[in-house]
């Protein structure tokens, strides 16, 4: 542990102050995707880029996890991550890994650690404010849910979140925490959408993602939540299959696209707290279940469609 802490000292002068997720982040890296922000007051959330030898030497495989109370940490391919009591992130990159790629886990998997400590429940998708609604796109990768969201913003909605949606409880309502004004767009996507790859920050080099920045598209306030949809695809049928979602089967569908889910699989069991928060917001909003034909045209029918139920 002397030996990290030493050499991160060494290394690290600068610290970066950022708000996101509700929290006053202060980091003793670059976080591009993260807007900087003065703030007064202690930070709620410190991040380290070091792991301390007393972890690693615990961590000797890949994809190994270890879960102490609210000290969560795992190795994978990357590298050396930690979610500590809901108020500090390690991470430290394997020698001869690009720290972009180190990162990226720290702004998915750890931060949705981190939130799991601190007792709320992160769903697999991106929320908008659109039509004086919010509401909730998610799905598997590959599902279209980032296409999904993108037309929707050029189309007048106000991003709050990308790929994870933080939900809390406010007098028993759930809302959403917004996130950061930034959103991950595969290179194909953001030539789509005409952007400029050699203005963007790549986020992602296993999946060749980029960081969109979306500050004039942004909206900063907790809202309650009131939709979600939940993209995914089929190979054969109709172009587009969607409904309503009702019954017992609303907490189902919204517990299997936690973004946690693979985790709670293979390390531990969803912890009872987030069950039932989970059973209460199916119960709190409109769930929806929209299935799209692999290589169909069907983003202007999704669109349709959405628009479709947001008139109640």
């Amino acid at each position: 542990m002397i030996c990290s802490l030493l050499s991160h000292l060494l290394k690290k002068r600068i610290m970066y102050r950022y708000y996101a997720y509700g929290l006053k982040i202060i980091s003793d890296t670059a976080f591009e995707q993260f807007v900087r922000e003065d703030f007064e007051g202690e930070a709620d959330l410190q991040m380290h880029h070091y792991v301390e030898d007393s972890v690693k030497e615990i961590l000797v495989n890949d994809n190994q996890v270890c879960v102490r109370g609210k000290d969560i940490f795992f190795r994978n391919y990357a590298g050396f991550f930690e979610a500590r009591l809901g108020n500090e992130i390690f991470y430290e990159e394997h020698e001869g890994v690009n720290e972009a790629v180190a990162k990226e886990f720290v702004m998915g998997n750890v931060m949705a650690l981190l939130f799991l400590e601190r007792g709320l429940n992160v769903i697999h998708g991106a929320a908008v404010r659109y039509r004086d609604k919010t509401i909730i796109i998610s799905g598997n990768s590959g599902s279209g849910k980032s296409t999904v969201t993108t037309e929707l913003i050029r189309r007048g909605a106000k991003l709050i979140t990308d790929d994870q949606a933080v939900i809390s409880f406010e007098n028993g309502e759930p809302v959403i925490i917004p996130g950061y004004p930034s959103q991950k767009l595969c290179e194909d996507a953001a030539r789509r959408n005409e952007l400029e790859i050699d203005e963007l920050i790549k986020v992602d080099d296993t999946k060749n993602k980029y960081a969109i920045p979306r500050i004039d598209s942004f909206y900063p306030e907790i809202s309650r939540v009131d939709a979600a949809f939940f993209i995914s695809r089929h190979e054969e049928g109709e172009n587009l299959v969607a409904g309503q979602v009702t019954g017992a089967r609303k907490a189902d569908v919204i517990t299997k696209n936690l973004f946690l889910k693979p985790f709670f699989t293979t390390t531990m069991p969803i912890p009872p707290k987030m069950m039932m928060d989970c059973i209460t917001l199916a119960g709190k909003i409109v769930v929806y279940e929209v299935s799209r034909k692999s290589n169909a045209q069907t983003l202007d029918s999704i669109i349709d469609y959405i628009d479709s139920t947001l008139v109640y």
